[in-house]
């Protein structure tokens, strides 16, 4: 089987919908299905994965989340890579990830006058991600959301990440019958098997330790923006009588609030307790958290998944997050929620240095996750179970 995957994003970069999209591709390929990637020019090397980008546009450089006007012209480019790809590599099944996939996957199949069936990946409401994105973009918010509510029924399957937006996309979708929940799964090769450092990173964790100076450590690794909830993070830590509390943060990761936050540090005289250490490559999240006596999920309850939770669980680490009924249901008894971010310190307070929890990962494995995508995929273009 042919799959033609779809990335309208700078692929690959160190964020959740990149993971999926990586470990997708991977254990796909590991079923024997041949995969190739069709994305923005910018991004990292991914493994191996057979990548096409389109040709580089000097003048843009946004690399985190969220609308650009100037992701219309690099769209128009790769719906025209996907159609010289659709005629060329003649894929069976067409795996466009979020919105901007399925348009560009739904305008190049009629532009190459190939009937190839379309899987959605999505992972919430476009509505919902421009008020987590771009708040105050009221012009774009409108004609998107309103192009995505008739495009959603243009795709043969829709796939979700997550419980949560069923309820909402099932107003949306005309065939309930075709709504499948795909969840992040957790790719256990990655933390059995723990990728060599480069020089830099070696040295970049030999510098925490110094600075963790015996301390219990709670980290946070993902996006910077307020819209996950690390600004709330920042403000109650910075709260504790951090003398006394034996904890100190450590935030990695990059995105739009990032010299927001590295101010709030400075003006708060934080340096000695949270440490920014920027961008943390997905391959080498396991030796960084491995430094940490627990971690914390901030993001607020929305009905987007959280593909780091799942990370978090494979490092046997206590989790401190909100309780929202996705994290709950991920969870159950080992999490240690809070109901918000006041609750952080006490919180704090019942976890054990060194602790180490053995959650149940038999059911969250990439491998398990993708072969129901599989399935979906064989069902489309009429393929018997292997």
């Amino acid at each position: 089987m042919k799959i033609l995957t779809i990335a309208a994003t700078p692929f690959f970069s160190d964020r959740g919908c990149h993971m999926r999209i990586l470990n997708g591709a991977k254990y796909l390929e590991k079923f024997g299905a041949k995969v190739k990637i069709c994305t923005y020019f910018s991004g990292e090397s991914a493994g191996g994965l057979d990548i096409e980008k389109i040709k580089k546009v000097g003048w843009y450089k946004r690399t985190a989340p969220g609308f650009s006007w100037g992701k219309f012209w690099l769209d128009v480019k790769l719906i025209f890579l996907c159609r010289k790809a659709i005629r060329n590599f003649q894929p069976d099944i067409i795996h466009a990830h979020m919105y901007e996939g399925l348009g560009v996957g739904y305008v190049a199949k009629s532009l190459a006058f190939r009937n190839v069936p379309i899987v959605a990946d999505v992972q919430a409401d476009l509505e919902e991600e421009f008020r987590n994105y771009n708040r105050h973009n009221h012009v774009a918010r409108w004609i998107f959301v309103w192009l995505s509510r008739r495009l959603i029924n243009r795709c043969d399957w829709l796939v979700l990440s997550s419980e949560n937006v069923r309820p909402h996309m099932e107003k949306l979708y005309n065939r309930k019958d075709k709504i499948t929940i795909i969840r992040d799964g957790v790719d256990l090769d990655l933390f059995r098997n723990i990728p060599r450092l480069n020089r830099d990173e070696e040295k970049k964790i030999e510098e925490i330790k110094k600075w963790k100076n015996g301390q219990k450590l709670l980290v946070y690794i993902g996006g910077l923006s307020d819209n996950k909830g690390v600004g709330e993070l920042l403000k109650a830590f910075s709260k504790f009588d951090l003398k006394n509390s034996g904890w100190k943060l450590l935030v990695g990761g990059f995105g739009k609030d990032e010299k927001q936050y590295e101010e709030f540090v400075r003006q708060n005289d934080l340096g000695d307790w949270v440490y920014l250490i920027g961008k943390v490559k997905y391959f080498s999240l396991p030796a960084y958290l491995a430094l940490a006596d627990a971690a914390v999920d901030p993001k607020n309850s929305s009905s987007e998944s959280s593909g780091k939770l799942v990370n978090l669980m494979a490092a046997g680490m206590p989790i401190v997050c909100l309780g929202s009924n996705f994290n709950r249901e991920r969870l159950g008894e080992k999490g240690y929620f809070l109901d918000d971010f006041g609750e952080l310190g006490k919180t704090l307070e019942k976890i054990r240095a060194s602790e180490k929890i053995d959650y149940n990962l038999e059911d969250l494995s990439e491998e398990k996750e993708i072969q129901k995508l599989f399935g979906i995929f064989r069902k489309l273009v009429n393929r018997p179970a292997l």
